[in-house]
């Protein structure tokens, strides 16, 4: 690691790659937030994660997992791990059941939803238009798939519940490769001491503090949490979607397997061209540095034009 990147709450820094591709946004608060609102809002998140956690009980698979030694639950749609198709997230017990609705319904989760959703936009349009039809599309297809929110283009959210959130080196395969997921740390911990967000890749050691969030590319980049302090507490709120709904979708509402096994040859070698292209079609919906000097948020001078809003007037968060 040779860069340390100060980053407090209040600051919105983008990390750019050497083609001027935003890779990254470390988010800041939203625009309308004077003062210490935007801190207050995330002690009150805070405080209703750590309730949620008291009302709930969990499996052994919840508590110990993959992503470290902590309790973590998920909600909405996904596609993969063992699934046969698109289906919502598993919650046991109406009880937990009402304590996971309860919160992702707290004011101030959807308070946080909406501006990390508005961030995406604002810094990665083209990618964020792609999951919001994909979003869209799914539920369309099928009305039984419940998203967390109906401020977010996410298909699922994850809740940290710690009480130490601390994840090894890792990359999300299930995720989209130059898909953005949404990660806001909360909690009581001394960032200066813990809690550093670590991207190895970009070798970036980024000062994380309870309140902010960071989006980035989670397939592509390993990641990494540097611990807190024995006694502290870290929560954190993770945002995504799976890649497999963008398959489904693309393939006509079926899985890889059954498309390859019904597809005709001109589709197989449509398919094929597409596979080929898919890496640099992908790269092009980056926003760029320049995009934004420019004033082009939506990059509609590299690309067809956008209908999506500009951020202010899409939603108040």
């Amino acid at each position: 690691m040779s860069t340390y990147s100060l980053f407090t709450y209040r600051t919105c820094i983008v990390l750019v790659d050497c083609s001027e591709r935003i890779v990254a946004v470390l988010g800041g608060v939203p625009p309308s937030s004077k003062g210490s609102d935007w801190r207050n809002s995330m002690d009150n998140l805070t405080a209703a994660v750590k309730e949620c956690s008291m009302k709930s009980t969990f499996t052994a698979k919840e508590m110990n997992h993959p992503r470290g030694d902590f309790t973590a639950r998920a909600a909405g749609f996904s596609y993969g791990g063992g699934r046969e198709r698109p289906g919502n997230v598993r919650i046991t017990g109406e009880g937990n059941k009402a304590a996971m609705d309860e919160l992702l319904k707290h004011e101030d989760m959807v308070r946080l939803v909406g501006f990390t959703n508005s961030l995406y936009n604002s810094f990665n349009h083209k990618t964020y238009v792609e999951y919001k039809e994909t979003l869209e599309s799914h539920l369309v297809h099928d009305p039984r798939l419940r998203p967390t929110s109906s401020k977010t283009v996410f298909a699922a959210t994850t809740v940290n519940f710690g009480p130490r959130t601390i994840v090894p080196p890792h990359i999300d395969g299930g995720n989209t490769g130059h898909g953005w997921c949404s990660d806001s740390s909360l909690g009581p911990y001394n960032p200066d001491k813990g809690g550093h967000l670590v991207l190895w890749n970009l070798g970036l050691i980024i000062r994380f503090p309870p309140g902010a969030t960071v989006l980035f590319p989670s397939a592509l980049i390993t990641h990494s949490t540097v611990p807190i302090q024995p006694d502290e507490t870290r929560y954190s709120i993770v945002q995504y979607s799976a890649g497999g709904l963008f398959r489904w979708r693309n393939n006509g509402w079926c899985s890889d397997k059954v498309f390859l096994q019904k597809a005709s040859k001109d589709q197989l070698k449509q398919r094929k061209v597409e596979n080929a292209q898919r890496w640099s079609m992908n790269l092009e919906k980056f926003t760029h540095w320049s995009d934004l000097i420019a004033g082009d948020w939506q990059g509609k001078r590299r690309a067809g034009k956008s209908e999506e809003g500009p951020p202010e007037k899409r939603s108040r968060y």
